[in-house]
């Protein structure tokens, strides 16, 4: 499987923008299935959940994709076109939608003009209960983003204010100012220190983020994200 997945990840980064989550979650999580009809893929594997992410670009394919493995309850980074046929036979208990951004390589971003240090797992509480993703998020799926990933937090008077970490597919993500500290700086500091440490990874930064936070997607555009496409994560009953 090693083997596979590595060659996978080569073949996927020919278009790195399109696969990005995709490549994401197969580096940072455990596979246990890859499917391949015509150089089409759905590939299953377990962060919080087990997910299947598709890569392909015909209804074809996808339809024969999702007769091959049709136990699948969790989609992620799914483009629009998909939806209809993901959802053909079986309605979807919640769509999540967002807007992908990424930060290409000519990007120039400053340096930190604060002091952002790692988040520890003393936060997760804190961070969970700060959420307005509460039904997505678990302890366990916290803990392990901040043990195994980058993360960025501001304290202030022993008090953490603001934060920011990775998801499973490696975008930047659950950025948190409490409201009483906003207007600061310190979402574009949490920002620019989870971008300058994904750099230093050798990965490219990239963020989805809902279209309608669009403080979120300003402060993206400010530091020269670029727009890519809507991507949704599905449940199905």
């Amino acid at each position: 499987m090693k083997d596979e997945l590595n060659k996978l990840i080569v073949l996927l980064k020919r278009d790195e923008i399109t696969n990005i989550s995709t490549i994401g979650f197969i580096e940072n999580n455990p596979i246990s299935e890859i499917i391949e009809i015509n150089n089409s893929y759905l590939i299953k594997g377990t962060s919080d959940v087990e997910w299947a992410y598709i890569v392909c670009n015909n209804e074809s394919d996808l339809k024969e994709l999702l007769e091959k493995s049709s136990n699948n309850n969790y989609f992620a980074s799914v483009e629009d076109w998909m939806i209809p046929i993901i959802t053909e036979k079986r309605k979807a208990e919640w769509i999540l939608s967002t807007m992908r951004y990424y930060l290409s390589e000519e990007g120039e971003v400053p340096e930190n003009r604060l002091k952002v240090i790692p988040l520890t797992t003393d936060h997760i509480g804190f961070i969970i209960s700060q959420s307005n993703y509460k039904q997505f998020l678990t302890p366990a799926y916290v803990e392990e983003r901040i043990t195994k990933s980058i993360s960025a937090a501001i304290i202030k008077k022993d008090k953490l204010v603001a934060w920011g970490l990775t998801h499973d597919d490696g975008a930047l993500g659950s950025l948190h100012v409490l409201d009483e500290y906003r207007k600061k700086g310190y979402g574009k500091e949490i920002m620019t220190s989870l971008i300058h440490q994904n750099r230093k990874l050798g990965k490219m930064p990239f963020a989805q983020i809902e279209e309608k936070n669009l403080k979120a997607i300003n402060l993206a555009e400010q530091l020269g994200f670029v727009k890519d496409r809507r991507v949704s994560w599905i449940k199905l009953f």
